[in-house]
């Protein structure tokens, strides 16, 4: 009997992707449905984080908002009742998991869904859940939105600039402090979306997965403006520019985003007063930014992160 795997594809590919790999030796084939609008570009995202060749697997265009088509299409696939499925409803839309549901409900068919934000995996027909084990990497998740990275620096290089040494110290303390392996953690990220690598998009100074989560930092020494640049003359619109660059970088990462900005040095309370905090904590909330740390925050013992 082969046991297939079947993943329904959509944009947010990480529940696909968890499964996958919590399955793996459990299932001997993959099987994507997806839409003509998904196409080939997800069904190539996926094969290329699951490190699998796409000519061995069986794709099923479905429609994606027509349940009669639906079905007509998974029918004249005639997949054998002799096999086993392992179906993962969490992606693609209502009628194409009304759709799945409904036609393997005959066969010797496991249903499961991966709530977002919880490692867990619900099984559907007994209504049961386990922990979901698998720990997503940086390389894992970043493919999975059809990005790719190469590091301005290693590890182990910090230079004499003080932006690099401040970039090194948050790396370590996020790394010590949560106890990351370098796969969960990466600095001086350069991103790309492509494979060819030519020109990158955005650069961020920390990357780091937990718990299936992405989080991103952007690090500054100070908000004084440096030598001969006027555009950073004001502390105030200088933060500006950087919640904003942030929340624009973090939009590329899927649903659930962690961003924070790091900053050395205190900020100065002449400048930055209780009510302009207010208003500066009010814009990192509409954001998406989860936290502001500076100065004081980096004596703790660990990071409020």
């Amino acid at each position: 009997m082969t046991t297939h795997l079947v993943s329904l594809i959509s944009e947010h590919l990480l529940p696909n992707f968890l499964l996958a790999k919590e399955m793996e030796g459990k299932f001997d084939r993959h099987i994507f449905i997806t839409t003509a609008r998904m196409g080939e570009s997800m069904t190539a995202r996926f094969c290329n984080a699951l490190k699998i060749d796409k000519k061995d697997i069986q794709i099923v265009i479905v429609s994606e908002d027509d349940l009669p088509d639906a079905r007509k299409k998974l029918n004249k696939c005639n997949f054998s009742k002799d096999d086993g499925y392992i179906i993962n409803l969490t992606g693609g839309t209502k009628i194409m998991s009304i759709a799945i549901f409904q036609h393997f409900f005959k066969y010797e068919a496991e249903y499961y869904y991966i709530p977002i934000g919880i490692n867990k995996i619900e099984n559907v027909r007994t209504g049961e859940d386990v922990p979901l084990n698998y720990r997503i990497n940086v390389e894992e998740y970043l493919s999975l939105y059809g990005l790719h990275f190469k590091l301005k620096a290693t590890k182990y290089e910090t230079g004499n600039n003080p932006g690099e040494r401040f970039e090194k110290y948050i790396f370590n303390r996020i790394k010590n402090d949560k106890c990351l392996n370098d796969e969960h953690i990466k600095r001086g990220v350069e991103i790309f979306r492509d494979n060819e690598q030519k020109t990158n998009d955005n650069e961020i100074d920390v990357v780091w997965t937990i718990d299936n989560q992405i989080f991103v930092g952007e690090c500054k020494v100070s908000l004084s403006p440096p030598t001969g640049r006027v555009t950073r003359a004001n502390p105030v619109n200088y933060l500006d520019q950087i919640m904003y660059k942030l929340s624009a970088i973090s939009k590329d990462f899927g649903l659930r985003v962690n961003p924070y900005i790091f900053i050395k040095t205190p900020l100065k309370p002449t400048v930055f007063n209780a009510d302009r905090m207010k208003a500066i904590a009010k814009r990192l909330q509409i954001l998406g930014i989860k936290g502001l740390l500076t100065g004081n925050d980096f004596k703790q013992q660990k990071l409020k992160i």
